[in-house]
């Protein structure tokens, strides 16, 4: 186990110093927990959609590195190792060892313990809820049903859509004892109180998940997100599943590997509540409020990795040999630029705080984002700041470039561009203007672009442009 564990910290601290910075939910996991506990804590944790036990986990180190903070996602990816140790032994030391090995060297966990967000912990808590799931279920004591309560109440405190898991667990659990103890109905009565927070979390949806759309490959993703070195589900999916000939090998084969053994070791019982949570957030999202990503669905791996333990045991020899490939598949991965932990952050805000340090400007214009999305790394807070973003857009949608009626004659002024929420020039968008099939806000950060830039051409000298990642910073001196 601890040549394991070692295998697992190393991969997990490979490249963790990340010269883009925090990318935007990053960075909001860093904001709200900056905030003072008793004096503004709270009501940034209600302008998110989840709970708030991450961001107070994450409050005490919220004045160190970046890199420090990824460390925050390391611990608890590591917990997980012997953990999963754990549920794999109550079935035999061989699956122990499997289980833990998978976990030590899976390219979605290494991924989530570098990330400044809640779903290293939140694997760990779902690993843990699993164990006591299964040591109850053989021990009904009052020890590993207080295990199985406190874990899943972390969960629930963690993850909004956790609720959907941990309602299907209670659910396998009373069907499984066939008896019902007060503590198990309180939990139950406690999961459905949660339900009612996806519920309203699923209603603003449509508003703040405007990026994506459900289709088959979604649920294709889902498995080879997981079980691949490849990880393309992790904001929206391609339309197709061989997106890239160069990734096929790499997205197919590991995936068949662990397919293969999951479907040797598949305990029915426990695919009843993964199966059901993949279910229910599928028709969420087929009905278009919710965006489905392989993260949000991080509570079922722990099934999963279990399930391809106990298949690869149960396979014997040639189980073995199954589980070396998936291993060596995922090591051999690291050389190449597609390995999780090289992949670059191209929305991270450190990059615009550099550009805007080397500009210099007066006044400062953000588009799509405020700017207190850029103070960690941003020298602006003696600069006039404006921005057109998601929340204020309607002001300006007749005429974008009004804003600059706030700029004076003879001063200099940076505006800022996030690329990927406004790449259509001005022919798409008039070729494209009854098109419903492209989101509103691709189409108003477009034309808000397009209009600075031409406000800016005709108004602004000293141009300077600086382009890197997804990000265009233009500065200019507006002259009359």
């Amino acid at each position: 186990m601890f040549y394991i564990i070692i295998l697992g910290l190393l991969l997990r601290i490979s490249n963790i110093v990340k010269p883009e910075g925090m990318w935007n939910d990053e960075y909001v996991s860093w904001y709200v927990s900056t905030a003072p506990l008793f004096n503004g804590f709270w009501e940034e944790v209600v302008k998110q959609c989840h709970m708030p036990l991450y961001y107070l986990y994450l409050k005490p180190f919220v004045n160190f590195s970046d890199t420090i903070l990824r460390f925050t996602s390391v611990l608890p990816g590591i917990l997980s190792i012997p953990v999963m140790y754990l549920i794999g032994k109550e079935y035999s030391k061989k699956a122990g060892y499997y289980a833990a090995i998978i976990t030590s060297i899976l390219s979605f966990l290494v991924y989530y313990s570098q990330e400044i967000r809640f779903y290293s912990l939140l694997f760990l808590f779902s690993s843990l809820s699993l164990l006591f799931t299964i040591k109850y279920l053989k021990q009904s004591n009052w020890l590993n049903l207080s295990g199985y309560i406190i874990s899943n109440v972390l969960i629930l405190s963690t993850h909004i859509i956790g609720a959907i898991y941990v309602f299907f667990s209670i659910l396998y659990l009373v069907l499984k004892k066939r008896k019902i103890t007060f503590a198990v109905i309180l939990m139950l009565l406690t999961t459905i109180a949660f339900l009612r927070l996806p519920v309203n979390f699923i209603r603003m949806l449509p508003a703040s998940q405007w990026w994506g759309h459900f289709s088959y490959t979604n649920i294709l993703f889902l498995f080879s997100d997981y079980f691949s070195p490849i990880l393309t589900n992790n904001i929206t999916a391609p339309p197709v599943f061989f997106y890239n000939k160069a990734l096929v090998l790499w997205l197919t084969v590991p995936t068949l590997i662990a397919l293969a053994g999951i479907a040797a070791g598949i305990k029915r019982d426990l695919l009843f509540v993964a199966l059901s949570t993949i279910v229910v957030m599928s028709v969420i999202a087929a009905g278009g409020v919710l965006v489905f990503i392989t993260k949000y669905t991080i509570e079922i791996l722990p099934i999963f990795i279990l399930f391809a333990a106990l298949g690869f045991e149960r396979l014997k020899k040639s189980g073995l040999i199954l589980l070396v490939l998936f291993v060596f598949c995922h090591l051999a991965a690291y050389s190449t630029p597609y390995y999780v932990t090289k992949l670059k952050r191209y929305e991270g805000h450190k990059i615009v705080g550099d550009i805007l340090n080397k500009q210099n400007s007066q006044n400062v214009i953000f588009t799509y984002y405020e700017p207190n999305r850029f103070y960690r790394y941003a020298d602006i807070k003696d600069k006039k700041l404006y921005y057109i973003s998601k929340s204020n857009r309607h002001i300006y949608i007749d005429n974008p470039a009004e804003i600059f009626s706030k700029i004076p004659v003879g001063e200099s002024v940076s505006v800022v561009f996030l690329d990927s929420v406004s790449l259509f020039d001005d022919k798409f968008l008039e070729a494209n203007k009854n098109n419903s099939q492209i989101p509103e806000m691709f189409i108003t950060f477009s034309k808000v672009k397009n209009s600075l830039i031409k406000f800016m051409d005709a108004n602004c000298k000293d141009y300077e442009v600086d382009n890197s990642g997804y990000w265009t910073v233009i500065k200019g001196t507006r002259y009359k």
